[in-house]
């Protein structure tokens, strides 16, 4: 499959984004074994770096993917990936990636473990550098340069523009084992960290597209000016409160231009500030509700492989101890009301269109909200709620 798929999928991808591999001399010596670790910013990122890439590559992938008809069949048929369930243990996941090592193949492993919201990376997993050392391979080092622009993760819409796979850093086993903890931690930092706000100062690529700023409540939900929650609505190119009016225009290099009461020029700038306020929220709020109640359109429980609508229709109330679900009708097994609590979920990630998934008490759960709500106030709240304990 993946001699059939490669001269038609990756040559239209190369056609489609302008898909080019630079330094690829770079990684010419090292056919495998070898782990590549790469920024993610796009849905296609393990497609985009096989379709150029010299050597076939097995990507470590969220399992969640797999239920994407298409995108599941690709990393199945083409990429022969390795994947990941949330909330099982990752020592199964590093077991299966030191087989392939063994066998010799390149195993690609995208370390933020997610899409990025804002174009910055993510928190980088923890323990990264401890893998590159653990493995004793050649390590390869990508940057993926226009993903986020061509396509963020809450946008509606693609863009038109250019897609470059940059071969930015390769070490070798003698190079890593001549690193003590801290040098190779601090090598690995500064490889794996990559800005799309920081490439555009540079690269001055336009990304042109309609309704560039539709989908954009999914990452800011909070209005700058009047602090309000869930007030922030998306038309066209144009980003607004609905309770205080400030607004700003999305340009096509991602820039917030013409702001009225925003204050940021960039979304990175604007998720920042959501996130610290967030976190100062939480740590002064003594009780009720965080945010106002968000309408969702799906409700699912996991069962043998399979999943099972329970609700098309629920209100969602959070606050610091969890997530409160009323259904306007009685579910089986559950009633008409439904509680769980931050600190009995195991894992929570936002997966194919912005649908939350978690595991509370062993059982996986999946709801999605109405459209122009946001999914990752829910995740940063469980991640600092986690955090602190």
């Amino acid at each position: 499959m993946r001699f059939l798929l490669l001269p038609f999928y990756g040559n239209y991808l190369k056609f489609k984004y302008h898909l080019v591999l630079e330094n690829r001399d770079e990684v010419l010596p090292f056919q495998g074994p070898a782990v590549v670790f790469a920024n993610h910013a796009h849905t296609l990122d393990p497609f985009f770096i096989s379709a150029v890439y010299p050597y076939h590559i097995r990507w470590v992938a969220g399992s969640y993917l797999f239920k994407m008809r298409m995108v599941g069949y690709l990393l199945r048929k083409w990429v022969g990936c390795i994947p990941k369930t949330q909330g099982r243990n990752d020592l199964q996941t590093i077991r299966n990636i030191s087989e392939a090592l063994k066998k010799g193949d390149i195993v690609g492993v995208f370390p933020e473990g997610t899409r990025t919201w804002d174009g910055d990376m993510m928190d980088i997993a923890s323990g990264t550098a401890k893998l590159v050392r653990l493995f004793k391979v050649p390590v390869v080092f990508i940057h993926i340069r226009g993903g986020f622009s061509s396509r963020p993760r809450w946008a509606a819409r693609e863009r038109k523009g250019p897609v470059t796979v940059e071969v930015f850093k390769t070490f070798t086993p003698e190079e890593i084992s001549s690193m003590d903890r801290a040098e190779l931690e601090k090598a690995v930092s500064e490889c794996l960290s990559f800005s799309n706000d920081r490439w555009q100062e540079k690269a001055h690529v336009p990304y042109r597209g309609k309704k560039r700023a539709e989908g954009v409540e999914s990452l800011l939900y909070q209005c700058p000016s009047c602090k309000a929650y869930s007030t922030i609505k998306a038309e066209g190119d144009v980003i607004s409160c609905t309770a205080c009016g400030a607004s700003a225009v999305l340009d096509d290099y991602d820039r917030l231009v013409d702001g009225r009461g925003i204050g940021f020029s960039k979304l990175s700038e604007w998720h920042d500030f959501e996130k610290k306020k967030l976190a100062n929220l939480l740590s002064s709020h003594k009780s009720g509700l965080l945010f106002p109640t968000d309408r969702g359109i799906l409700f699912q429980k996991g069962s043998a492989g399979s999943l099972i609508d329970l609700s098309k229709a629920f209100s969602l109330e959070c606050d610091a101890n969890g997530l409160h679900f009323s259904f306007p009708k009685p579910l089986s097994g559950y009633g008409d009301k439904v509680d769980f609590d931050f600190l009995s979920i195991s894992s929570m990630v936002i997966n194919a269109k912005q649908t939350i998934e978690f595991f509370y008490q062993g059982n996986m759960f999946r709801f999605r909200l109405k459209r122009g709500s946001s999914p990752l106030k829910i995740w940063e709240l469980y991640n600092l709620v986690q955090a602190r304990g």
